[in-house]
């Protein structure tokens, strides 16, 4: 099992608002208990194996550049070096922005994403880029389109699991595990990668 630790830096005290954010599933929502901390959520979920749901969470509690951090480590992690050149070039722009949180790097991130049909560890890890602050709408039309506080986890997520799939089928709750390590160490103030 993960050790799941403190958690500081989660975004949200409180599991009823990560709960807001993205509703839970049933299993899940038989550990809610009122006034309970997010950070007791999450340790719940991973005691009852519910690693899945245990990354959809933390990836929402996290900060937004922790988040989509956590798809770029998981990417070194646990896909090949050698990726197709569309995934490679959303893996990096994702992790550009991590470095360098503009809004031209932010904005550049969709296409990346476009380009993969939103379909692929990359596309989502790109497209949290994208969801994670400024105006959704195109800069050309002068509107406020604010992201909901919930995509840029939600795609992160989406990401992470993603990155899980590559590799033997009766291998991969093993493959959740580790994810949910790396992300576990990111919210604990780490950087997710294995020392060198």
């Amino acid at each position: 099992m993960v050790d799941v630790g403190f958690l500081p830096k989660f975004r949200f005290s409180l599991a009823e608002q990560l709960c807001t954010l993205i509703e839970p599933e049933e299993e899940a929502g038989a550990l809610l208990l009122p006034g309970q901390s997010a950070v007791d959520f999450v340790k719940a979920l991973v005691a009852d194996g519910q690693n899945i749901d245990a990354i959809r969470y933390i990836a929402v509690a996290l900060p937004r550049r922790e988040a989509v951090w956590w798809t770029c480590a998981t990417r070194r992690c646990l896909l090949p070096e050698d990726l197709p050149p569309a995934e490679a070039e959303a893996w990096a722009i994702a992790e550009t922005w991590v470095y360098e949180p503009t809004e031209a790097n932010r904005r550049a991130a969709f296409a990346y994403a476009e380009a993969l049909n939103f379909g692929t560890a990359g596309a989502y890890a790109a497209l949290a880029v994208f969801w994670s602050g400024g105006s959704l709408a195109p800069p050309e039309t002068g509107e406020l389109v604010p992201p909901g506080d919930q995509l840029t986890g939600s795609a992160a997520a989406a990401s992470v699991i993603y990155c899980c799939v590559p590799g033997e089928a009766k291998m991969i709750g093993k493959r959740h595990e580790a994810a949910l390590a790396i992300g576990i160490d990111i919210a604990n103030g780490g950087n997710g990668l294995p020392p060198t």
